[in-house]
């Protein structure tokens, strides 16, 4: 027999696996807003898709049989859809479609408590972000906001990406600096390294909804509250609303956790401290068709509707092709900002959609992440904004998600549920 190993006794590769996961979610949080210049190109992609390459060269990745299945019947539509619609202009949407969607295919052997580091490593991350937008928020009543969103005499204006002005002009870059009302001077918070104010309230929700479930600290649960509510967005409190209540039916010990949040925020509302009225006045960007609200949750709503009316069956079917969402925008009379769902229905058609979908379910399928946060991330992806080529939401849900497989040593388990093999990486 062999000795049993004390508890606290970690293996080497866990905690380098851990590191690598670290590294990839940081990557994800805190390089978003930088790019090369005008070329598109983002700090966080190339950091990311770099991590994974060393990562498949030392052979610690694998490649499950199942889910490359679906990745390749999927590109066999994607490749379809582009030839039977070509433009040159839409190669580089195809490419990085591909190159990010294939990282899904990668699985690593975990064990819960390795999983459960990089959890908690994610929490740490999320929670640094939450300090910074706590004192960025604080510090607009010293010096301009602006300065610190900028990087005023830090980082060059040319490896920043594009900001737009606050407004209807908002598709042309991302919406860093909003203000928490039409002629305030406060600024909502973004985490100065967060790309908008709404990715700043969903990565708090993500973090409270993970810490609800996992860890359950007091101060931990509160600095997160606190910067979901600077942030001054209703994306992440939908977030919340959906996936709390599932929280505490999958596990009881979630309820007083999600109770103390739900009286903190409650407290801070009553108490002025957070002006209430910010959330209420925004329940009318449903109805205005140029409005941030507007756009997350009823355009795509509308714009299916003018597809199904003004497309062709085989249009329907294959798709109009890569990167043609822009189409909608000089027809529109509303700010079209489809959301992901649309935009694979739109540009693969019904059958690419299909296909995607049973190509996310394969990924998904025994995940070692809670499955509140499961539904929380898919809802975020799928209905809160265009994401389908968002790097950085895209790695967070790989690492938690998809990355993290079980040992192949246990295979009784492996085999009773019907789990393929894995193709292991060149070493």
């Amino acid at each position: 027999m062999l000795a049993e190993r004390p508890s606290a006794y970690v293996r080497p590769a866990d905690r380098s696996e851990t590191r690598t996961d670290i590294a990839l979610l940081a990557s994800a949080l805190f390089l978003q807003r930088f790019a090369f210049g005008n070329s598109g190109v983002s700090f966080d992609m190339v950091a990311i898709l770099l991590i994974f390459a060393h990562q498949f060269a030392s052979g610690r990745l694998l490649i499950q049989y199942d889910r490359l299945l679906w990745f390749i019947i999927f590109g066999v539509s994607v490749t379809a859809s582009l030839l039977l619609n070509f433009k040159s202009t839409m190669l580089a949407s195809y490419s990085v479609a591909l190159a990010i969607y294939f990282l899904f295919t990668f699985s690593r052997p975990s064990t819960p408590d390795r999983y459960k580091s990089t959890l908690q490593g994610f929490q740490s991350l999320v929670l640094i972000l939450s300090c910074l937008g706590i004192a960025q928020f604080v510090a607009q009543f010293l010096i301009d906001g602006r300065q610190l969103i900028l990087f005023f005499g830090i980082v060059p204006d040319f490896l920043l990406a594009p900001i737009s002005t606050w407004g209807r002009d908002a598709q042309v870059g991302f919406n860093t600096i909003i203000p928490i009302s039409p002629g305030s001077s406060l600024i909502k918070s973004n985490g100065i390294f967060l790309t908008e104010p709404s990715t700043m309230s969903q990565m708090m929700a993500l973090g409270i909804l993970i810490e609800v479930l996992e860890f359950r600290r007091p101060r931990c649960l509160i600095s997160l509250s606190l910067g979901l509510l600077l942030s001054y967005s209703g994306t992440g409190l939908t977030i919340l609303i959906l996936s709390l209540p599932l929280a505490g039916l999958v596990n009881k010990r979630a309820q007083l956790p999600g109770l103390l949040v739900t009286l903190f925020a409650l407290a801070l509302l009553a108490a002025g401290i957070i002006d209430l009225s910010v959330f209420t006045s925004r329940v009318g960007e449903l109805e205005d068709v140029h409005a941030s609200g507007f756009m997350r949750f009823v355009a795509s709503f509308w714009m299916l509707s003018e597809h199904f009316d003004t497309s062709s069956l085989a249009e329907l079917l294959r798709g109009n092709g890569p990167a043609t969402m822009k189409n909608f925008v000089p027809r529109a009379f509303y700010t079209p900002s489809g959301d992901t769902w649309f935009k694979v229905l739109y540009e693969f058609g019904l059958i690419g959609a299909f296909l995607f979908t049973c190509f996310l379910a394969a990924c998904f399928r025994r995940s070692r992440c809670p499955k509140p946060v499961i539904v929380a991330l898919i809802y975020y992806y799928l209905f809160t904004g265009n994401s389908f080529l968002g790097t950085p939401l895209l790695t967070i849900i790989v690492v938690l998600c998809t990355l993290s497989g079980y040992e192949p040593g246990q295979g009784r388990i492996d085999k009773a549920g019907g789990y393929r093999p894995l193709v292991p990486s060149p070493s």
